[in-house]
């Protein structure tokens, strides 16, 4: 059996659940060393124990994206302990739900800070490493939300579209080093944040979850599991010539 990422390293943020673990298993699977980043220590640990025990080779990084200097020390991680790095996965991401007129300070602080400034900084981290190992890939998590926009999610939005904008200039900019950087426009998938998403929204008498599930031409929520197979597919050497990319996986709900 061929492992497609055998001897490859990739770093993932937020993987401590939701689709940035499944997308660690799946890597392992196929071969990559591993290393599992994100602020909630203990489920962290656990998904770089399942992939070990699972003959994979992980190590867990304690990462807060909003940190520069956490970011320094995860891309050494991943060096000093494998060897190098190859691929980054920036997954780890937060939802608001408000409103411009009800967004505070505070709120649209974090949420830019984490979705948008966390994935810069983590570009910026990378790609020194990535260079030094010849070349790789980036991966960054936007949102359907991040191509069309949605009612209220002022912050969420904003974060989403900066990232497309992110991945749009950093694949024109490091083409040349062998870099390509692409990026998810995932739609609903079955999450914890989901989960809190749809506590939130609960009492938003202009919104309601299951009656718009059911008006998508796929009228489904996805499985994480089916989110990482278009991430290892980006971040695999069958999409060599994709880069400046930003690929829906949401049902066709941007189709229209």
């Amino acid at each position: 059996m061929t492992l497609e990422f055998a001897g490859k390293t990739v770093l993932i943020s937020g993987s401590a659940r939701g689709q940035g673990a499944a997308h660690a298993m799946r890597f392992a699977e196929e071969g990559a060393n591993v290393v599992v980043s994100d602020v909630r220590d203990e489920l962290g640990e656990g998904v770089a124990e399942r992939v070990r025990q699972k003959d994979g080779r992980a190590v867990y990084q304690h990462l807060d994206v909003r940190v520069t200097a956490q970011w320094d020390q995860a891309v050494a991680r991943a060096e000093n302990e494998f060897g190098g790095l190859d691929i980054l996965i920036n997954n780890a991401g937060i939802v608001s739900c408000d409103a411009v007129d009800a967004c505070s300070d505070d709120t649209w602080g974090i949420v830019l800070d984490t979705n948008a400034a966390g994935v810069f900084k983590g570009m910026r981290a990378a790609v020194p490493a990535l260079k030094r190992a010849g070349g790789g890939a980036i991966v960054n998590t936007a949102s359907m939300m991040g191509v069309v926009g949605s009612w209220g999610y002022a912050a969420y939005v904003s974060s989403k579209f900066a990232v497309v904008g992110l991945t749009k200039s950093a694949a024109l900019t490091y083409a040349a080093d062998n870099i390509r950087v692409n990026a998810i426009a995932p739609g609903c998938v079955d999450t914890p944040m989901l989960d809190e998403e749809k506590a939130i929204m609960a009492s938003n008498p202009y919104w309601d979850f299951d009656e718009w599930v059911a008006t998508q031409p796929i009228s489904k929520i996805a499985q994480p599991e089916e989110v990482s197979e278009l991430v290892l597919f980006l971040a695999s050497d069958r999409t060599r010539y994709c880069t400046g990319g930003v690929y829906p996986i949401d049902g066709g709900s941007t189709a229209g």
